[in-house]
């Protein structure tokens, strides 16, 4: 694909395991929900807020509901309070997931994805996974997605895992809006549709990531899925460069020098 001699490779980027930042970002957030969706009354919560980690330890180990399981095993993952042991987190993790907690249950199969705390077990994972993603856990839906995409734990299933993208995106999950568009670009798992790409690929957009909107810009500078716009397709590149996203300020210089090609 070329507008004058400009080549859109970007628009054949794969569908790509980003497991090393899940982890993370199922700590930092589901610590952060938990804490403001909390009674500020319960004394582990306020104890946790005040940097008593030892206290709030004891009470939420005292707690006896999945909250307090959950809340014991972020605790131990990230070592706070505690000497950090991910084997004694996965325990927790396990007893809130057997509980029904969804995040309890998605972070402990990101655990068996890396083999931390427990033995790397891909099936694992996606039982896990899947366990979560039942409940509408979008992450959960996202990585489950992935691994009928890749055949990782479960038998490969691209239209499987275009159905779980299609849950994660439907409740906002970018990554999720951007694996989608791309499969509804290629015809992967779904019936090829442009149109469906670009509204996908628009609405990751419109959240502020970085790849969908040099992806949007692309698509508008090409004509793919909509009528070609290069007002359209410089504010998209333009938004891309200010995110700082790989590329956008290379592909809006090679639309600028084809500004007189017709479109």
């Amino acid at each position: 694909m070329v507008i004058g001699r400009l080549k859109i490779k970007s628009l054949r980027m794969p569908i790509t395991h980003d497991s090393k930042n899940f982890f993370f970002l199922a700590v930092v957030v589901l610590l952060l929900s938990f804490l403001i969706g909390g009674c500020n009354s319960d004394p582990g919560i306020s104890a946790y807020r005040r940097g008593d980690y030892d206290k709030a330890l004891r009470e939420f180990r005292a707690q006896g509901d999945p909250e307090g399981e959950f809340a014991v095993g972020l605790m131990l993952y990230k070592g706070e309070g505690v000497a950090r042991n991910p084997a004694e987190a996965a325990g927790w993790f396990r007893r809130a997931a057997d509980h029904g907690h969804a995040g309890a249950q998605y972070n402990l199969g990101l655990l068996y994805l890396k083999g931390e705390g427990v033995n790397k077990d891909n099936r694992e994972a996606a039982r896990w996974f899947r366990l979560a993603a039942e409940k509408g856990y979008a992450k959960a839906c996202y990585n489950l997605g992935l691994m009928y995409a890749k055949g990782d734990g479960v038998a490969k299933d691209r239209a499987e895992a275009a159905l779980w993208f299609r849950m994660a995106a439907e409740q906002g999950y970018a990554k999720a809006r951007i694996d989608l568009a791309f499969m509804y670009l290629k015809g992967d798992g779904v019936i090829k549709n442009r149109r469906e790409a670009f509204r996908w690929m628009r609405e990751a957009a419109g959240r502020g990531e970085g790849k969908a909107e040099l992806l949007v810009g692309l698509m508008y500078a090409r004509g793919i899925g909509v009528t070609k716009d290069r007002n359209e397709a410089a504010f998209w590149l333009k938004k891309a460069s200010e995110h700082g996203y790989y590329g956008a300020d290379r592909y809006l210089k090679k639309l600028e020098d084809n500004r007189t090609a017709a479109l």
